[in-house]
């Protein structure tokens, strides 16, 4: 009989975890409808409760504040978008210095169409993204969405250390700050440019190309000679 409660209980928790976790996931959902619609400003526990489909003092059985939540959806976000670029931009940048000009244009255009795929599956979530971070306090210690596009970009950073260290490859942390803001910013501008449909996303993935090859050279050209052709 004990055994039989035991097991009775156990599936009743295990019931209140699922439905528990089915909640917090509509709530990050509803926050993520409501940010690409609204933007910070719009974001609420009201209106993120009521598109999670709960009342709003049920909010807190989820989540301790609306920063949290920001938080929390802003790692997944931060995540989802870096997680399958990573490897191939450290690779990229570690057989740099052995890469013909047109082995660098493949590599590259490979590892840009993931940058311009991941920004339009939402564009909208995109542009408020862009928006919030002109706005953004960097001295505010709760980041959240505001500070995300900051927060990825300190990632590349990150990631462009990474692959010039496997390249063993000599470089100052204040000029990898320099390429990774410049390159950034000419993505950001060109992936607005084609939503905006003023040029092809082809056509901006290989002027993107160019002006790479250049930004990422000069670190290269103190320790090893490009291989031409």
């Amino acid at each position: 009989m004990n055994a039989l409660k035991s097991v009775s209980s156990t599936k009743a928790e295990s019931k209140r975890d699922l439905a528990k976790a089915k909640t917090r996931h509509a709530l990050l959902k509803s926050a993520l409808q409501l940010y690409s619609l609204e933007g910070i400003c719009g974001l609420s526990m009201n209106k993120i409760a009521k598109g999670a489909g709960i009342a709003q003092p049920s909010f807190y059985n989820h989540f301790d504040s609306l920063e949290v939540l920001q938080q929390v959806l802003s790692e997944q976000l931060k995540e989802n978008y870096l997680s399958p670029m990573r490897i191939a931009w450290i690779d990229m940048l570690k057989d740099y210095a052995m890469l013909s000009k047109e082995g660098f244009n493949q590599h590259c255009q490979h590892c840009l169409t993931m940058i311009f795929d991941a920004a339009f599956q939402n564009i909208a979530l995109f542009q408020r993204l862009i928006e919030d971070s002109l706005r953004f306090d960097s001295k505010v210690e709760n980041k959240g969405l505001g500070s995300l596009i900051m927060e990825i970009r300190e990632e590349w950073t990150k990631i462009f250390m990474q692959g010039l260290q496997s390249a063993e490859c000599s470089f100052k942390v204040s000029e990898v700050h320099i390429c990774v803001d410049i390159a950034a910013a000419q993505v950001h501008e060109l992936i607005l440019g084609c939503h905006q449909q003023r040029y092809s996303q082809q056509q901006a993935i290989e002027m993107l190309c160019k002006n790479f090859d250049g930004l990422f050279s000069s670190f290269f050209v103190k320790d090893k000679h490009r291989v031409e052709g």
